[in-house]
């Protein structure tokens, strides 16, 4: 048996995202393929949204902890960041290289790999108390990940 406390971010999600791929196939067959994913993403934002937002209620988020969060997820693999800007509001991050990538390729599930990982994000980081702009990913073939991540004010 795995020790959770010893397993990397990337294996977690790799982990994860293999049980979440033939569900998804699954669904797809029998639902077609725009509402199968609709009905995953609702589950995974709900579910992801929670998890960050009991999380950050004893211990709020600051950019300096996003960012050696952010940097963890590249433990072990291959995930090449430049950081463009840290201040105490926002953190704005350039993925070149991304192993979450060659991971779901490798799976054969690379069309799932913005449903399951890369969307996964938004939700996570509006628990968080952050609001997150991205709109190129290596998962879709845009050759980097443009991470703007900004405090929310309360």
């Amino acid at each position: 048996m795995t020790d959770k406390n010893n397993i990397t971010p990337f294996d977690h999600i790799k982990l994860t995202v293999e049980a979440q791929i033939p569900l998804v196939r699954a669904m797809e067959k029998e639902l077609g393929r725009k509402k199968a994913h609709h009905l995953v993403r609702q589950a995974l934002d709900s579910t992801n949204r929670q998890i960050s937002e009991t999380r950050s209620r004893d211990n709020p988020m600051t950019i300096p902890k996003l960012e050696a969060e952010f940097a963890s997820f590249g433990i072990g693999v291959e995930f090449e960041f430049d950081v463009l800007k840290r201040s105490d509001d926002e953190f704005h991050v350039d993925v070149h290289k991304c192993a979450y990538t060659k991971m779901m390729e490798e799976m054969g599930a690379r069309d799932l790999g913005p449903l399951l990982i890369c969307n996964c994000d938004f939700a996570l980081a509006e628990g968080l108390g952050l609001e997150l702009k991205r709109e190129k990913t290596c998962m879709k073939g845009d050759g980097m990940c443009d991470f703007r991540f900004r405090k929310v004010k309360e």
